[in-house]
């Protein structure tokens, strides 16, 4: 049984100017329709499923879903997207947990058209303010704006946590080893956190984490709270009708993401019967396949098509010219052990850096980089054990990063002696340094021609 975050459902007087508040914080908010009970929405969504329901009540008529929405204000409910709703039901009832029947529901889009949907109530009447509904799409809605927000993580303050813990856990959402009934990831791979976090657990001596500043939250945090990805502006908080919201820029905010679409249709053509796999753990699950063993290295091809498909794709937007070459005449900063198998370079105009890829040992491994001699900003799959493995959709999404980096242009190596920083997408790694800041002053010296020594840069390949 599949499981995932669905959507917040965020109460409202005001339909258009709660979405011109949300739309004004960097959320566009677009409406959605209306319900035959009398309620009317518009939705805060982008390319994922997850998104923000802003509900109002439409009609005076006296019904308790109508009438739970006309009352209050502010975030009144979540719901849980299932596969097959009947399981869940089956799946809570053995979990002690008391849901309600499911029962059809509908809404009439602006235009006209109709999606529908079965729904379960878990708690004790519609919008429930402890426990979340169950939604199973029987008319799914199509993906979101291109542009739109993506929900990342969703943080809640229940009243019972504890029932909210035993419900997420048999719906099959995987707990986190450190907080096991406090944090999860959905079958997406989204973060959903319960307040109060408390201590972590299972630590041993030699470990650390990064935690929260303050385990219980704020005294007067918002009963919710959401992350977005977005594709522009900066990094920034806000509370919007009750829900502390915060948004970053994703990786959308670089140019070259727009090259993704010709990416995979090429790749639809080059993968051929490649598989894809799913990871073999659950987010924060620990391996328990053997370090070292490589039962089926021959699947990491399909990272080779992927590469392969970007160089492709540049080359047909006319951003460079691809030049397959000797794999042995590629010079790299630091040189890899691993077999060479082919190797191209990109060359685009003048004041970008060429792009080397390699694939490496039978075309089971991909590094990327910049430059002559070239740095290398990804190698993936890590080491192609086993117990590394990540699964198909991380290690592609990985590999997607290291192309819109390395085609982003500015700053993405500064080098002094055995010390390196590197930039990535949304930070740096580094090794040798003396301190934290140490690596981001370098990174902004060389940005801004403070610094010239041991510095890789280069202009974006796209405007």
């Amino acid at each position: 049984m599949a499981a995932r975050f669905d959507h917040l459902v965020v109460a409202v007087e005001d339909l258009d100017a709660a979405a011109a508040r949300w739309s004004a914080a960097g959320l566009p908010a677009a409406r959605g329709g209306t319900h035959p009970v009398g309620t009317e929405n518009a939705l805060v969504r982008g390319p994922g499923p997850a998104y923000v329901e802003l509900i109002a009540a439409g009609r005076d008529d006296d019904d308790p879903g109508l009438d739970r929405v006309r009352d209050a204000r502010g975030p009144i409910s979540w719901a849980v997207a299932v596969d097959d709703v009947e399981a869940a039901r089956a799946a809570l009832v053995a979990a002690g947990l008391d849901p309600g029947p499911a029962v059809p529901g509908s809404r009439r889009t602006p235009a006209g058209a109709v999606v529908e949907w079965v729904v379960c109530d878990v708690g004790d009447g519609p919008y429930d303010g402890v426990l979340p509904f169950l939604i199973q799409w029987t008319t799914p809605m199509p993906p979101g704006p291109a542009d739109g927000p993506v929900v990342e993580w969703l943080g809640l303050t229940p009243p019972d946590p504890e029932r909210v813990a035993d419900l997420l856990l048999a719906l099959g959402f995987a707990p986190s080893p450190h907080w096991p009934r406090r944090v999860f990831h959905d079958g997406a791979g989204l973060q959903v956190t319960l307040w109060p976090v408390d201590e972590p657990v299972g630590l041993d001596g030699a470990s650390w984490y990064m935690g929260w500043a303050d385990a219980e939250g704020p005294a007067d945090e918002p009963l919710a709270s959401l992350s977005f990805g977005v594709p522009t502006g900066e990094a920034a908080s806000a509370v919007l009708d009750g829900v502390a919201v915060s948004t970053r820029p994703d990786r959308r905010r670089f140019a070259a993401a727009s090259l993704l679409p010709a990416v995979d249709a090429a790749f639809a053509r080059l993968r051929r019967d490649l598989p894809d796999w799913p990871s073999p753990r659950r987010p924060g699950e620990m391996p328990a396949e053997e370090y070292s063993r490589r039962d089926h290295p021959e699947r990491y091809r399909l990272l080779a098509a992927r590469a392969d498909a970007w160089v492709g794709a540049v080359a047909d937007a006319g951003l460079g010219a691809a030049e397959e070459v000797d794999p042995g005449s590629v010079a790299w900063v630091e040189p890899s052990p691993l077999r060479p198998s082919r190797a191209t370079v990109l060359r685009g105009r003048p004041g970008t850096l060429p792009l080397a890829v390699a694939l490496l040992d039978d075309e089971t491994f991909v590094r990327i980089g910049v430059g002559e001699p070239v740095e290398a900003l990804e190698l993936q799959p890590d080491c192609g054990c086993d117990a590394c493995d990540t699964g198909s959709a991380d290690l592609i999404d990985t590999v997607d990063s290291a192309f819109v980096l390395a085609l982003s242009g500015g700053v993405h190596v500064v080098r002094d002696g055995d010390r390196v920083v590197r930039r990535s997408l949304d930070g740096w790694s580094g090794s040798g340094l003396a301190d934290t800041g140490e690596a981001q002053r370098w990174l902004d010296d060389a940005a801004a021609g403070r610094r010239t020594d041991g510095v890789v840069a280069g202009e974006p390949w796209l405007d």
